[in-house]
């Protein structure tokens, strides 16, 4: 594992796809988001959270910031990145800049957030007991 995630890594992550902080450190622990991500985007993704630090040191609000770096036109760079960013968190899938897509390890693609998104489990990867099914999930807000 990388040395630890900035703070603002999960703060912008969470903007940038609706789940809490606390969730994406708890994907986190299990896979290595965040030194998969640095490893494949380098100083694209260094780029990323510094205009987030930026934007914040500015007063800007933190959904100003994730609406501005999403829509930014002048640095399309910085938008891909961050396109990249919530793909790679909800599928586990990451692709690097002018290369295929690719699922970095087993671990990466069990936490993705789709899985917590439809209230399910990739196949063959369950921490349910046998026959969970058979019962009402939790509501949606209990997996985000």
């Amino acid at each position: 594992m990388t040395t630890a995630p900035p703070k603002e890594f999960f703060a912008l992550s969470s903007l940038l796809t609706g789940f809490s902080e606390q969730t994406l450190q708890f994907a986190q622990q299990s896979a290595d988001f965040y030194g998969e991500f640095v490893r494949i985007y380098g100083s694209a993704a260094d780029d990323l959270l510094g205009l987030y630090r930026t934007g914040l040191a500015s007063g800007q609000t933190p959904d100003d910031i994730a609406r501005g770096i999403l829509d930014d036109e002048a640095d399309k760079a910085v938008a891909d990145t961050a396109r990249a960013l919530i793909l790679f968190w909800y599928l586990g899938q990451i692709a690097p800049p002018g290369g295929d897509a690719a699922i970095p390890s087993a671990n990466i693609y069990a936490e993705g957030l789709a899985w917590r998104a439809i209230q399910a489990h990739p196949t063959g990867v369950s921490h349910q007991k046998f026959g969970y099914w058979a019962t009402l999930p939790a509501p949606l807000d209990d997996f985000l």
